[in-house]
């Protein structure tokens, strides 16, 4: 007799608390592009004692840069990737990041594909103390799927403030 056993995804280290190779990753996550970084002396915190910030001040080129983990997931299943947000805004809007992308991606026949996007602009994004919740949602067509946080840089420099990222998470519709 065969029992379907369910998979249910596990992000490794959500709120970025385990250190990786270096002091300045997270254990877990791989990342490209400039200045995203685990911080461990930034506020506010949304869970734990670090975080993730994305140092837009020091950003010189117009490329993105960001995060990803790769997850074993049930294939057919709807997922939805949530992390919090928090901004550092510049007082000139213009110099602010653009945009933060979530995006779930899987390998389709040998190449990544989207499965689904949502972008955030920064204007939307919680400052202070506060924190802004961003999610997306879709349906995994096989038994992988990454997930990423992509933060678009303004379109010209000098650029100003920051983004930080806290307690990620990946929940399978039951």
């Amino acid at each position: 007799m065969m029992v379907a056993v369910s998979v249910q995804a596990q992000l490794v280290n959500p709120s970025f608390e385990n250190k990786g190779p270096q002091d300045d990753q997270a254990e877990g996550w791989l990342r490209w592009g400039d200045w995203i970084n685990r911080e461990t002396t930034w506020t506010p915190v949304k869970d734990g004692t670090c975080i993730i910030g994305y140092h837009h001040w020091q950003i010189e080129k117009g490329d993105n840069s960001g995060l990803y983990q790769d997850m074993k997931v049930e294939a057919g299943k709807n997922f939805t990737f949530s992390i919090y947000a928090n901004a550092d805004k510049s007082t000139d809007s213009s110099k602010n990041a653009e945009s933060v992308e979530l995006r779930l991606e899987s390998t389709v026949n040998g190449t990544q594909a989207t499965v689904a996007s949502k972008i955030y602009n920064l204007s939307d994004i919680a400052s202070g103390t506060d924190w802004s919740k961003l999610q997306v949602s879709g349906v995994a067509p096989n038994d992988t799927l990454r997930v990423l946080i992509v933060v678009n840089p303004s379109k010209e420099a000098p650029r100003g403030g920051a983004v930080k990222f806290d307690a990620a998470n990946l929940t399978a519709e039951q």
